[in-house]
């Protein structure tokens, strides 16, 4: 699609790209977050929302798309319909090439432009840190054998990065600093399979979270809050599943 972005200024593409996520027409909305950065990478926090929300709206209709067709993949070949899988995992294949290229472009702007451009903000950094950590994690979901071990370590070296320092800089209270825990600890437990690791970060900022939760229901953080209480969900499911086990 020719949007002719050459002629458009950075607020117009930023116009553009609110219309785009109105529109839910994601990809467009992301060739315009692109295109903006890279004429200033330096964001605010609304620009900052933008570019979240572009990419994690495009890449979320894929992962969908991808448990869905491995879950037909998985009921075919339990039926016996090895054509039928057989056609199913060309389609799989092709959603797969498509969450790469997502990660691969998301990547390529913050490590190009927005975390050498985030040095002295150290909000900002953690945030860019964490998200290049969640694409990456995104493809653990799918890949194999020497393409998940790199992608594998990838992630868990962003989010360790992005992690200490937003223990360092940030106040528990800050969503940016909490969403890092949590999306920390999920990549130990489901990918990396260090459970007892998971739980001790999850629990730490869980612990931290609910000694300011009077405080934070008083200022109606309401984003912090969910975070706590996802931390919480998530602890009592890998606990109960310990049990299980």
């Amino acid at each position: 699609m020719d949007l002719k972005l050459n002629q458009h200024s950075r607020s117009e593409l930023i116009y553009m790209a609110r219309l785009f996520e109105r529109a839910e027409k994601f990809p467009e909305m992301a060739i315009c977050i692109e295109h903006f950065i890279k004429m200033n990478p330096k964001l605010n926090h609304e620009e900052r929302n933008i570019l979240s929300a572009g990419f994690k709206n495009l890449i979320s209709n894929k992962r969908f798309s991808w448990r869905y067709l491995q879950n037909m993949i998985n009921k075919e070949e339990k039926e016996g319909n090895i054509v039928a899988s057989s056609y199913i995992k060309e389609i799989k294949k092709r959603v797969e090439d498509e969450i790469k290229k997502i990660c691969k472009d998301i990547n390529t702007l913050l490590d190009s432009f927005l975390i050498p451009h985030s040095e002295d903000d150290n909000e900002f950094k953690v945030f860019y840190l964490k998200m290049k950590g969640d694409y990456f994690r995104y493809l653990c979901e799918f890949l194999k054998d020497d393409e998940l071990n790199a992608v594998t370590t990838n992630a868990e070296k962003t989010y360790k990065e992005a992690f200490e320092l937003a223990e360092k800089t940030l106040p528990i209270s800050s969503t940016t600093r909490l969403g890092t825990a949590l999306n920390y600890s999920v990549l130990m437990f489901e990918i990396m399979n260090n459970k007892d690791e998971a739980c001790v970060i999850a629990k730490q900022a869980l612990d931290e979270g609910l000694k300011i939760l009077d405080e934070l229901e008083k200022n109606k953080q309401k984003d912090t809050i969910l975070i706590i209480q996802l931390l919480m969900e998530n602890l009592m499911l890998w606990n109960a599943e310990e049990k299980d086990e």
